[in-house]
Parts: structure tokens; sequence; C-alpha cells
């Protein structure tokens, strides 16, 4: 195992689009063999040499180029930097972190970020873009939870029943490039 603070005995790790895109032949992501795909996990300190995590503690890893530049979460066992651990919330399970997992992650950090921007329930829907991917419908069903109004943008008609059913209100296909009207009204 690679060097760092904390060993992890590893419950759980989501599969991410970039863990698929790092197995296959000539990717652009893994720059260095070998290589352990996984892009985050979840698990339970077995080992640490850190004063703030014990044996025992559970915790999750998202980040810091897991699973492509350093070990990823494919693994029984992974050592890790301790700054780059985070404690298991009190209100999820380790393998409920890993269900929403680094995808969960991104969509909750780009909400969060849209919320400090202005952003509220009050003012106008929110469109997602790529709804029928991974941060997509973690975004659409997060949104929807907090009681925005969602427009699913997709390429992807046939997920138009999945989309309304984790909460968007209307499905679009995807946006055009351009507006071909001069001056032409536009909603996004």
């Amino acid at each position: 195992l690679p060097e760092g603070e904390v060993l992890i005995k590893v419950k759980y790790s989501g599969i991410n689009y970039k863990d698929a895109l790092a197995t296959t032949t000539g990717n652009k992501i893994v720059k260095s063999y070998p290589m352990v795909p996984g892009v985050d996990l979840a698990g339970v300190v077995e080992a640490s040499d850190s004063h703030a995590y014990e044996p025992g503690d559970e915790v999750i890893v998202t980040g810091f180029d897991l699973g492509v530049a350093h070990f990823g979460g494919f693994s029984e066992y992974a050592r890790v930097k301790e700054e780059w651990l985070v404690k298991l919330p009190k209100d999820l399970t380790l393998e409920e972190a890993m269900i929403y997992g680094t995808a969960g992650y991104t969509a909750g950090l780009a909400i969060e970020t849209l919320e400090h921007n202005g952003l509220s329930i009050e003012h106008a829907p929110v469109l997602v873009r790529g709804a029928s991917g991974g941060v997509g419908t973690l975004a659409v069903m997060m949104l929807k939870e907090i009681g925005f109004k969602v427009i699913a943008s997709t390429g992807k008609t046939s997920t138009a029943d999945k989309l309304q059913t984790l909460g968007a209100k209307e499905i679009i296909d995807r946006l055009p490039d351009n507006d071909s009207k001069p001056l032409g009204k536009r909603t996004w």
C-alpha cells in the first residue's frame, strides 16, 4: 500500500464514470500503473498514526485523485493521508455514503454554491443539464427535496419517466448551442 497515516478497511466504493474511463484501454485518466480504481470509498479505520482518527472510526474519502493517481476504493484496504478523510456523518451509513458517493458530493457542492450566490425556491425554476447522469439524477432529487421546481435537460428521451419519478417537473431536450433567431427570447 502507498504511504499515508491511516489504514482503512474498505466496506464500499461507488462506481463512477471516471472509474469506467480509467479501466479502458488507452484511457487518458490513469497516468501511472499499477493503479487500483475507485474514486471514493467508505470504511472503518483499521490503524492510524493520526491523532484525529482512531481504529473503529467510520470514514469517507472522495477526491484527491483517488483511483487515478493514488490507489482507490476498489480494494479491501486503503492507506491514505489523514487530511483526505471525513468522518461519516451520523445520519448516514457507510453504504448510503457510497450510494451518494462522489456524484452526490458534487451535486451537493453545486447546490450549495448556487444557494450561496442567491438561488432560492422563491425564484424561477432551476435547470439541471445532463440530468440522466450520476450527478444530474442526484441533483434533481436533492433540488426537488429542498423545494425547487426542477427542469431536467437530457439527450436521452428514454429517461423521462425516471427523471419525473425523481422529481423533475418538466423534461426538455438538450439545449441548442445557439439561438437561431436574432434577439430571440431565451429561457435558459
